[in-house]
């Protein structure tokens, strides 16, 4: 059943797994790892941020694809950070093919600006579509909430908060990178070294330049699924006439995972109010379908802004990517892997059944 008010809340020796100079480091320790699921009327990202801000006590780093001021309670936190003395830097994205998104951010900058705090946008040939916070680096927000109202109080998000000084440091390194303004480092994860440790698992995945990581995680988790796969995306593509696409790839990779047996299942939003995306998604639907993977959509009137996967009951990976080319071989994602957590999985698989029961079906589920 979903947990509609309180997300777990667990402690756990979590292994961090990626490659630094050509080495593995795994180290194990104490972190803390929060499920942050908003629904309609219900914001635990905003909320658990909002503590998060106020208890900043060296830096605050965002990135963001589209953040907005009227109506957004974390406006003030991080005005109060920086006025207490916590280095706050915000990178938001400007963007050439859709004006829209640079119009919106643009108040947000300049109020930034008007308040003496460090920000800049990203190249505006390049999309910046992560949602990332990292507070002192050590807590780190990640996931699909924007910031604006619609996101904090309308949709259906999927983040996490994860306590851990390795994690930090690795979505702290990246960020570096990015507000340096050249191409990011993007922390190359051993695939076969992470999935051959047991236990509970924290793995960084952010991507730009397309790096490439987080499609190259998924394929290699759906390879070694065994038992259920569930999906919620608010965007998917099947691209044709490019059968080698990142993609294509994926979604082939579902349709394996249900020709051996697993219970697999995707949930898409109806993107009703975008007809090229909704296009996208019932022609990926179709697919899925014709090829025996279940698909529903969500009802018109509701947005599932989530980018989720749920595997075998255990593991979970979420962030900001979408199935789509751009988003998964282009542009500046972040998302995060958690391996080996039956508890967390637990909780993201309740937000999938919730939305599953009240989704509308392609043709008869099978």
């Amino acid at each position: 059943m979903f947990r509609s008010v309180q997300s777990w809340i667990g402690t756990a020796c979590v292994l961090l797994v990626v490659s630094i100079g050509g080495s593995v480091v795994a180290v194990g320790g104490p972190s803390v790892v929060e499920t942050l699921i908003d629904r309609p009327g219900i914001s635990e990202y905003c909320d658990t941020a909002a503590i998060d801000f106020a208890d900043a006590t060296e830096s605050i780093e965002l990135v963001l694809s589209t953040a907005e001021i009227d109506e957004n309670p974390l406006w003030e936190q991080l005005l109060n950070a920086h006025a207490r003395g916590v280095r706050v830097r915000v990178i938001l994205d400007e963007s050439d093919w859709a004006p829209s998104i640079t119009q919106r951010n643009r108040p947000f900058l300049e109020g930034l600006a008007r308040n003496g705090i460090e920000a800049r946008t990203d190249d505006p040939a390049v999309t910046t579509h992560a949602k990332l916070a990292i507070v002192d680096r050590s807590v780190v927000i990640v996931g699909s909430t924007n910031w604006n109202r619609y996101a904090f109080t309308d949709q259906e998000q999927a983040n996490v908060r994860i306590v851990d000084d390795r994690v930090g440091a690795a979505f702290g390194a990246w960020f570096d990178h990015l507000w340096a303004g050249g191409q990011a480092i993007v922390p190359q994860v051993d695939i076969d070294e992470t999935w051959a440790r047991k236990g509970p698992r924290i793995v960084p995945l952010p991507d730009s330049g397309g790096a490439g990581s987080y499609a190259a995680f998924v394929l290699a988790t759906l390879s070694r699924a065994h038992a259920s796969v569930h999906v919620v995306l608010y965007r998917m593509s099947i691209y044709p006439d490019y059968s080698g696409s990142a993609s294509n790839r994926l979604i082939d990779g579902l349709i394996r995972a249900a020709a051996r047996g697993l219970d697999v299942r995707v949930l898409l939003d109806d993107c009703s109010f975008y007809p090229e995306s909704a296009d996208a998604n019932l022609m990926s639907a179709l697919y899925l379908f014709e090829h025996g993977v279940p698909v529903r959509f969500d009802r018109p009137e509701e947005t599932t802004h989530a980018k989720l996967l749920v595997v075998d009951g255990e593991h979970v990976v979420l962030g900001s990517t979408n199935w789509n080319y751009y988003a998964l071989e282009q542009n500046v994602e972040a998302n995060v892997a958690l391996l080996g957590m039956p508890e967390v999985a637990d909780v993201f698989d309740g937000f999938f059944d919730r939305l599953w029961e009240s989704g509308r079906a392609i043709g008869r589920d099978r």
